[in-house]
């Protein structure tokens, strides 16, 4: 069986029944990308180019950081799918509206409802679900003009993610997620924050059997993240199952860009202006 998409069992399972199944990255970001940088056999990644202000958050993230100060290095990054290999990831940046207004090719837009009380992984089951059967393509938030702006996408073998906060890099891109040979992204400086989440990393053996011989102890079901094995070679989702930390989402009341609350103070201070002309 040949490896299916990245937008096939993008809710991180496995094909039910034949031969061929993913194995599931276990491992943190930071690991993925230091044992890419490594060149350690079977590693996620090739061509990393890391580099600047950056910080590992818990789990599978990093944040690109910003500097407008001289002396200090904007982060970069880039990295490529190695061969086998796959991946699904959630980008978040504070440059608001910036994925809606460089998004090009096949893209999907929908909205990321901040105001509302659903959790990230409810979010993210809406956007899979958009996205599931629809590769090769991006999905872009399309309600991003006040608020921190978002993406999500696949990756598959030679495909690469490539951001340079700050054009710091002549290796790296400023903004381009290359899938299939095709560019979804303008090549345009981001100048913010930029946090990329891992939401799985995986890599497709053709060589697993989805349903184990009963008979030989040593060839179990190998389930994906989150999956169990029900007792007849089908993978079904664990009930018992704690998910990956989620991003850490910034709170509505701060997801407010900077311009907007400018425009609010310019509003009060002509609403005082005027007040004090009639008084005069």
């Amino acid at each position: 069986m040949s490896a299916p998409n990245p937008y096939e069992y993008i809710d991180g399972s496995n094909p039910p029944s034949g031969e061929g199944q993913f194995q599931y990255f276990n491992g943190t970001l930071k690991e993925a990308i230091q044992s890419s940088l490594n060149g350690d056999v079977g590693s996620p990644f090739t061509s990393v180019r890391i580099g600047g202000s950056k910080d590992y958050e818990t789990d599978r993230r990093i944040e690109l950081i910003n500097h407008d100060i001289w002396g200090k290095t904007s982060g970069y990054i880039s990295l490529t799918m190695a061969s086998g290999w796959q991946g699904l990831f959630y980008l978040r940046s504070e440059n608001n509206n910036f994925f809606e207004a460089n998004a090009i090719d096949e893209t999907i837009y929908s909205d990321w409802n901040t105001l509302t009380d659903q959790t990230w992984n409810e979010h993210m089951d809406e956007v899979t679900a958009e996205l599931h059967n629809q590769w090769p393509s991006i999905w872009v938030q399309d309600n991003a003009a006040v608020h921190d702006s978002r993406t999500v996408f696949g990756l598959a073998p030679g495909d690469y993610l490539s951001f340079d906060i700050d054009s710091q890099s002549s290796k790296v891109a400023q903004a381009r997620v290359k899938i299939q040979g095709v560019n979804y992204l303008n090549n345009a400086e981001i100048d913010n924050e930029l946090t990329i989440t891992a939401v799985w990393l995986r890599y497709w053996n053709p060589d697993l059997v989805s349903i184990p011989d009963p008979n030989d102890p040593n060839d179990p079901l190998v389930c994906g993240e989150g999956q169990i094995d029900n007792g007849f070679g089908i993978c079904i989702p664990d009930i018992d199952y704690i998910p990956l930390t989620p991003p850490i989402e910034p709170k509505p009341e701060d997801d407010v860009s900077a311009f907007a609350m400018i425009m609010v103070l310019v509003g009060i201070g002509l609403i005082i202006t005027i007040a004090l002309k009639v008084r005069a």
